[in-house]
């Protein structure tokens, strides 16, 4: 199956396909009434009449069992045109952005430029994108069309077979057996593959995906944050039932140890299951009090600790997305309070683009926590290496351990993609947001050796350490990277070891003012005291000093902040 094949595919000769089967059902039914009418005519008695009834149900029973292989045929041939009629349409939006960048689609996928094709030097970034971008939508194109061409395939088989059949009844759902099932999305698939899967397949086969798979898209980076909000939403039931089914099975294993799980997991185990369950109530509140807002991120699977994203806003539309990354202590039951953070920051962002002129432009903030940060809590045996579980808790001890970010940064700059990959806008602003030790997760995820970071601005607040001196170790542009720090804020205690790098407020980054100010708009704002003030909003329910440099460079207004 290639590009040509698409273009190909006779959606009249399915429609009339699809017509035909209709029309001969009809006529099977027709027939079966009739059948059925004779067999009941008064007076008819006598064994004869009993002969022939029992004749008339025998070839009742064919042409049900015939109306139902026709039925699945027939559903077969209408989801088939439909799924083609959609590939036809996507295979035409791709070959005319090829050709408005310059290109052409290959039937095999691949994309080639037209001849004497002549790229300027501050184009070519662009010019590969565009290629990328077609490539990765015609090869989904391609899978999708395999897909479609297998199911209808199978249906056709099996009717030929005569494996389809009534089994006896005539409520049977022929709609089923001729259904074209959704296509899993393909494995370990990038961000823009994962975009082009998804626009590849028809809305039928979405919604099939969305209620009956949600696992498949729900975490999946460069899907609609609008989708992986429904499918995140839809798992809720099963992952209570999964939860408590686990909790149970080690209440009983710890009631038949003797030892009470002194000398094995079990107990350890428990406490983060029970921690699961309770993060599953925090959501759930946290999307009743934020009915707007989105849950792109749900795995309570992969870690001892349960992981989640929430964003307010639209990130797939705005012009201004914002990711934070926490710090220590961090977990589910805080993304409350990241949220109503965050409902502040997109408040102010929002405000200043007005005050410009820019009042038509969207802002998205996003609480991210798709890593576990070390935690001073829950049983030591999960929440620190082996090799440190005797070093006593604390969160400065933790600050110094770098195997939590290095495991989250690799998440972290998927999702960067993904929300560049999902976005309906050419080029939207990006701006990471990083506390504590959150803020060295994102900036070993800003340094991932992947594709390109699509990040514009970043800002490190109350940071121990960033593994950078400069934007380009970013991957940013000069004077795109900023830090702030309280001058009382104990994170000054983790610096100067050099275990995550250097002291951030000692690099070339431009450090922010987070001291009591009067800003351009006339607001006084309060300073920022200690390691959590930074992004909350003061007493006069203003954003202090640090929350206001957060909200305009969020809003692509960096020569705003105070300095």
């Amino acid at each position: 199956m290639d590009l040509n094949d698409i273009a190909q595919w006779d959606t009249a000769a399915l429609e009339q396909v699809e017509q035909l089967l209709a029309r001969r059902l009809s006529t099977i039914e027709g027939v079966r009434e009739r059948l059925t009418d004779i067999g009941r005519l008064p007076g008819w008695k006598g064994e004869s009449a009993e002969a022939a009834r029992r004749q008339f149900q025998v070839t009742a029973d064919d042409l049900t069992d015939e109306a139902s292989a026709i039925g699945a045929v027939k559903q077969a041939a209408g989801e088939t045109l439909g799924a083609v009629a959609h590939l036809k349409k996507e295979l035409n939006g791709v070959r005319e952005s090829a050709a408005g960048g310059g290109m052409t689609v290959e039937d095999n996928g691949e994309i080639a430029d037209l001849p004497g094709l002549s790229v300027e030097d501050e184009s070519a970034a662009e010019h590969e994108r565009l290629r990328s971008e077609l490539r990765a939508a015609a090869r989904a194109l391609i899978l999708q069309a395999e897909d479609v061409d297998a199911d209808a395939a199978g249906v056709l088989r099996k009717a030929a077979s005569g494996e389809i059949d009534a089994g006896g009844s005539a409520d049977v759902d022929s709609e089923r057996q001729g259904h074209l099932s959704a296509p899993a999305p393909p494995q370990n698939s990038s961000p823009l593959d994962n975009r082009e899967y998804w626009e590849a397949i028809p809305e039928q086969q979405r919604r099939e995906v969305i209620g009956q798979h949600p696992e498949w898209v729900g975490n999946r980076d460069g899907i609609p944050a609008g989708v992986r909000h429904e499918a995140n939403l839809n798992q809720f039931d099963d992952e209570r039932t999964r939860l408590e089914a686990e909790r149970d099975r080690l209440r009983a294993d710890l009631d038949d140890n003797m030892f009470g799980g002194a000398f094995a997991d079990e107990d350890a185990e428990l406490w983060y299951v029970e921690q699961k369950l309770k993060d599953l109530d925090d959501l759930e509140k946290l999307v009743s009090d934020y009915p707007d807002g989105k849950l792109m991120l749900l795995d309570l699977k992969s870690g001892e600790r349960g992981m989640a994203a929430f964003a307010l806003g639209d990130p797939d539309t705005a012009d201004h997305v914002s990711v934070t990354t926490p710090g220590i202590n961090t977990t589910i039951s805080s993304l409350g309070g990241m949220t109503d953070e965050g409902k502040a920051l997109k408040a102010e962002a929002e405000k200043q683009l007005d005050k410009v002129g820019r009042g038509n432009e969207t802002v998205a903030t996003i609480a991210w926590l798709g890593y576990q940060p070390p935690t001073t809590s829950g049983p030591g045996n999960y929440d620190l290496p082996f090799t440190e579980q005797n070093l006593g808790r604390g969160w400065l001890i933790d600050s110094w351990q770098s195997d939590r970010a290095t495991a989250g940064a690799p998440k972290l700059a998927s999702f960067y993609e993904g929300i560049d990959a999902a976005s309906v806008k050419p080029d939207p602003h990006i701006t990471a947001l990083g506390h504590s030790y959150g803020s060295y997760t994102q900036a070993l995820a800003l340094q991932d050796p992947g594709p390109g970071q699509p990040v514009n601005h970043a800002v490190f607040y109350g940071s121990p350490g960033i593994n950078a001196n400069d934007e380009p170790d970013l991957g940013l542009e000069q004077g795109h990277g900023f830090v702030m720090r309280a001058p009382d804020d104990p994170i000054t205690a983790a610096d100067g070891f050099g275990r995550l790098g250097p002291d951030p407020v000692q690099t070339k980054l431009e450090q922010l003012s987070v001291r009591e100010a009067t800003t351009s708009d006339g607001v006084i704002r309060e300073d920022a005291n200690g390691h959590s003030e930074y992004p909350r909003p003061s007493r006069n329910g203003e954003l202090r000093t640090s929350g206001y440099n957060m909200a305009v460079i969020v809003a692509g207004l960096p020569e705003l902040a105070v300095r």
